[in-house]
């Protein structure tokens, strides 16, 4: 009797689940006509006094009902943000920016050229890729540079950060009629290639796309920007981003790989010390896990998803950055510090230190 009414549960939450799916496609259809309607009248996608409005909305309705407001809010973050994506996939497409317009990207069969050229497809570029090897059944493939006329409107470099700066230098040689930009994570080995090729008359920008090639969802996502002297060249490289919800912003060549060793490079290095330091433990990241805590399950997230990261490029953003050894030493001086408070018992100074960070976040 009790399997039976057991059963008969499962079946109505079953057919619960089905009906959330169906409204879930159904929400859908109108976030596609929204997003229509958007573009229409030449509205941005993103509203976030509209986006108050919905979570306020469903939060009331989640405390009448009596339940848990943190996980409905995290649920409707989630489907907020799946319609967004698909509003400014939507975007992407109508754009049509790469009407009878052609890219090549070099190294396209890496993560960052997948996304790229996916991305460049969306807006019905002709995408041509070169890289070491095609994927399966790859139609848009060319083994070969000097096999390729060279007469694309945008030329991406996508390869690792040291390779990047031979293929520069070769294409200075070529001299591609399109504008060529790289997408390097770090920017000094670059600077005597890049401007050799300004120098012969190619049109070039350098671009630093600051998020990984899962992302499906620009908004609140950057673009680095920088100029090597042709303007014209730069306000064509940020049209491709029109359609989309990244946050455009200009820097100096000078300034970049300072603050990226510590955007990217300090967070890295924590990451990466915090892994190693698990992982030679000796305790089992299961029995770790059980014991978990709120912080600890944070940092674990985001160091897992570091170690899934391509090491190589890690590696490259550590050794070819000037500026390394000074986030470095400074890590390693803030760890002794802490080491010497605590074993001297300084809790005051200690103390001071948090709060000396924390008056820094505030600001």
């Amino acid at each position: 009797m009790e399997k039976k009414n057991l059963d008969v549960l499962r079946r109505k939450l079953d057919k619960i689940d089905s009906e959330i799916v169906d409204l879930i496609a159904q929400r859908q259809v109108y976030v596609t006509e929204i997003g229509k309607a958007k573009k229409s009248i030449n509205k941005p996608t993103r509203d976030y006094q509209r986006e108050k409005q919905v979570m306020e909305g469903v939060l009331s309705r989640a405390t009448q009902k009596k339940l848990d407001t943190h996980i409905i809010q995290q649920i409707f973050e989630l489907i907020i943000e799946i319609s967004l994506s698909q509003q400014e996939n939507e975007k992407v497409k109508q754009s049509n920016l790469g009407n009878n317009k052609s890219a090549l990207i070099i190294g396209g069969n890496g993560k960052m050229g997948q996304w790229f050229a996916h991305f460049l497809d969306t807006q019905n570029f002709d995408v041509i890729i070169n890289d070491l090897e095609p994927l399966p059944n790859q139609q848009n493939f060319v083994a070969h540079l000097e096999e390729i006329t060279l007469d694309h409107d945008f030329i991406i470099v996508a390869t690792p950060i040291q390779k990047s700066a031979s293929i520069l230098a070769q294409l200075s040689e070529l001299k591609p009629s399109g504008i060529v930009l790289d997408i390097s994570s770090i920017k000094s080995p670059l600077r005597r290639p890049l401007r050799t090729l300004a120098d012969t008359g190619v049109k070039v920008v350098s671009v630093h796309p600051m998020f990984g090639p899962n992302i499906r969802l620009l908004s609140n996502k950057h673009v680095i920007f920088i100029s090597l002297g042709n303007e014209e060249a730069v306000t064509a490289v940020k049209q491709l981003f029109d359609p989309t919800m990244a946050e455009r912003i200009d820097m100096k060549f000078e300034d970049h790989d300072r603050l990226i060793a510590y955007v990217l490079g300090l967070s890295h290095l924590l990451n990466v010390a915090f892994m190693t330091v698990l992982a030679e433990s000796g305790e089992a990241a299961s029995h770790l896990n059980k014991l978990s805590s709120t912080t600890f399950d944070a940092q674990l997230n985001i160091s897992r998803n570091v170690s899934n990261e391509n090491p190589s490029l890690y590696y490259e953003i550590q050794k070819l950055n000037h500026y390394t050894p000074t986030t470095i030493t400074a890590l390693s001086d803030a760890i002794l510090r802490l080491q010497t408070l605590i074993h001297s018992g300084n809790e005051k100074a200690f103390i001071q230190i948090m709060k000396q960070a924390k008056q820094y976040f505030e600001q």
